[in-house]
């Protein structure tokens, strides 16, 4: 055998032995990978499977990761779902059971003869907690139709400003009742936005409602609205005790209510269900508060040219 024949078997005995390493490599690294991965299955989510970025597995690699993470995060939400459910359940059945106990204690009274000369006091008292009780049942109603995303929309182009001084003529006889007073800041002009009328009515009548129930005690509600080359915006405002910061971060959450003074009141879907019909029309809400200052809710609505 000579010397070149000799030096071709040493190379082809290094190039199996490369092969035949790289590819013992790559096997024990795959069986680390399935541990690992076995290890997250089996709930110790926070490991993760390291690799060189120049290993040739390392885009598989870093897509499986990204994989865990997606997971993780998927059984986090659904945890945080599992627990404001079972709190939207608990608060329901206090916030139903409640009022429901309340009319028909004053309806066994009127029945049984109890009420005597009040009778006629108990009976109006029975009707507006009942008329309360379905309110908040068509508040709950409104939220299962977002959520099976059975609500229609008939999205047309719609002059926001005008639809805003519609709606407020209506509310001046509680408002006048109330005794309170009203800022308006609405421009004459035309505004137009691409959304939904009833859905539009809706909000802002609860932000009004939401406004009338927390700014009661200084006998005042401010409503304004302008616009700018992209956006159409309107606040319903109040002077009354206002929220914290930390209140303002949940006053959005579905049946939230605070600890302060403002939100002992209502049944927290008011602005949860404005805040669903606004993002549905692709718009943002928020809220500000002063304390007896200044306590805003502010929608902004993509601009649309008129017809």
């Amino acid at each position: 055998m000579n010397r070149d024949s000799i030096w071709f078997i040493i190379i082809l005995i290094i190039v199996i032995v490369f092969f035949l390493y790289r590819e013992w490599k790559y096997r024990c690294r795959i069986r680390e990978t399935l541990r690992t991965l076995e290890d997250i299955i089996s709930g110790n989510e926070n490991f993760k499977i390291h690799v060189g970025a120049k290993e040739p597995i390392a885009p598989l690699i870093f897509k499986i990761n990204q994989l865990v993470d997606s997971y993780q995060n998927d059984k986090i939400n659904a945890f945080q779902a599992e627990q404001a459910r079972k709190r939207m359940l608990s608060n329901l059945s206090h916030d139903v059971r409640t009022p429901l106990t309340s009319v028909l204690g004053y309806l066994d009274a009127l029945c049984e003869g109890m009420a005597g000369q009040e009778a006629d006091e108990y009976l109006h008292i029975a009707k507006d907690k009942a008329y309360a009780l379905k309110e908040y049942i068509d508040e709950l109603f409104t939220i299962a139709q977002i959520d099976a995303d059975e609500l229609q929309f008939n999205m047309e182009n719609i002059d926001l400003f005008e639809l805003l001084r519609s709606e407020l003529i209506g509310w001046i006889p509680q408002l006048q009742k109330e005794n309170i007073t009203m800022e308006i800041e609405i421009p004459d002009e035309e505004c137009f936005v691409m959304g939904d009328q009833h859905a539009l009515t809706r909000i802002f009548s609860n932000l009004l409602q939401n406004a009338l129930r927390y700014g009661k005690c200084n006998h005042f509600i401010g409503v304004s609205a302008w616009s700018d080359d992209s956006c159409v915006y309107f606040e319903v405002w109040d002077k009354g005790p206002g929220l914290s910061k930390d209140e303002i971060l949940r006053v959005f959450e579905r049946l939230y209510k605070g600890d302060s003074s403002r939100s002992t009141k209502g049944h927290g879907l008011g602005l949860t269900i404005a805040k669903e019909l606004v993002q549905k029309m692709n718009g943002k809400i928020s809220m500000e508060s002063t304390p007896y200052i200044k306590t805003f809710v502010r929608v902004s609505l993509p601009k649309s040219k008129k017809k």
